[in-house]
């Protein structure tokens, strides 16, 4: 009688099965990360737009009237400065950036 090699249905579904399950697992953690990584990152451009406030301060001994003098302005607002989802409201009488 001639053997034969290969995988049964049920062998395959359970490899399926056991791989859709890490699938699940892992999906989700890689998005938080991303999330997380943007946020990381949309903070590290923030405080670089605060050094340059503070750059032009030391220089010009004020603040910027708006963040267009340190071409950092939105198109629409030029006392917003906005990072990925974020926005953060520029304050020309103490150079401050506060989120919205």
């Amino acid at each position: 009688m001639k053997e034969e090699r290969g995988f049964t249905l049920v062998e395959m579904a359970a490899v399926l099965l056991i791989i859709s399950v890490l699938l699940l697992l892992l999906v989700p953690s890689l998005s938080d990360g991303k999330s997380r990584a943007d946020q990381v990152s949309c903070e590290g451009s923030v405080r670089i737009v605060e050094s340059e406030i503070n750059l032009h301060y030391a220089e010009h001994k004020a603040y910027p009237e708006t963040l267009e003098v340190i071409k950092r302005a939105s198109a629409a607002d030029p006392l917003v400065y906005s990072c990925q989802s974020s926005a953060y409201t520029y304050s020309p009488t103490d150079g401050s950036l506060k989120k919205q």
